[in-house]
């Protein structure tokens, strides 16, 4: 199960279209775009929809092409700690997820 899976597992991970890049569960993934803003030319990451959902509640897309910009940087974001932990040891597909405050204000 993913909640066994220790950090460093992460070390030599090759992207398998069945295992999230940032959580390490093997549920089904979609296709996040590390610069959101440039999609075309922008390197990708699958990752599980939970996953996707909460990074673009938490961080904006000006943060996630600056600081956030490899799985690696998403899922050892402090914002996103928590939520990996807890994710990992569910086998959930879907969640409900809010904007944080600070991602709303940005968007406005």
């Amino acid at each position: 199960m993913a909640d066994d899976i220790p950090d460093h597992a992460f070390a030599d991970w090759e992207p398998d279209p069945e295992r999230c890049e940032v959580c390490g569960r093997e549920v089904p993934t979609e296709t996040h775009h590390l610069h959101p803003q440039n999609r075309k030319e922008s390197p990708t990451a699958d990752v599980c929809t939970p996953c996707h959902k909460q990074l673009h509640a938490v961080f904006t897309n000006h943060e996630l092409r600056q600081e956030y910009d490899t799985p690696d940087a998403i899922r050892e974001a402090d914002r996103m700690a928590d939520f990996v932990a807890w994710i990992r040891k569910t086998n959930k597909t879907t969640i409900q997820v809010s904007e944080s405050e600070r991602v709303r204000e940005w968007r406005r």
